[in-house]
């Protein structure tokens, strides 16, 4: 057991689903993954996400603050019969990493994908060498590295927070 283990025990995070109230702490974790958003917004982007079935966003909270979050999307099948889940986004506070936390999450992520019967869970992770741990994380956690992915803004900067 690390030092880090043993400082925070994994079994006091409570692993929940997001509700109401959480877009505070949350909107933290995002600016901890580089993806800085307001409260509020955050707020109205996740009350559309929990009316929806085919979205889950879980979050780690220990002793009532917020140390880690998930959220996935289910994918509608084209190219196999089965649907699959995408991870939109894992976030462990940096206080709380390498606590299992991370791992924690994953697993109720898959969890949720194998009760919709996903065939696949799939997660995309940025190229930048600050990720290269979580690229070593996601391996550990049995994940392969199967394609690389590409993208191109169809909007820009002003357009894309008009949408919202």
């Amino acid at each position: 057991m690390s030092e880090k283990e043993s400082e925070s025990p994994i079994a006091e995070a409570v692993i929940r689903p997001e509700h109401v109230g959480d877009s505070r702490q949350a909107s933290e974790l995002l600016e901890q993954l580089g993806y800085p958003t307001e409260p509020g917004e955050l707020a109205n982007r996740l009350k559309a996400l929990r009316g929806n079935d085919e979205y889950s966003v879980q979050v780690a909270e220990r002793e009532g603050r917020l140390v880690g979050m998930i959220a996935l999307h289910l994918e509608r099948p084209l190219l196999h019969c089965a649907c699959e889940v995408r991870v939109m986004a894992l976030i462990v506070s940096e206080q709380e990493r390498g606590s299992g936390i991370g791992r924690r999450l994953l697993k109720a992520g898959e969890e949720w994908a194998r009760g919709l019967n996903a065939a696949y869970i799939c997660l995309n992770s940025g190229n930048r060498s600050e990720r290269q741990a979580a690229h070593h994380f996601y391996r550990h956690c049995g994940y392969s590295s199967l394609s690389t992915g590409f993208s191109k803004p169809l909007q820009d900067q002003k357009e894309q927070e008009n949408v919202l």
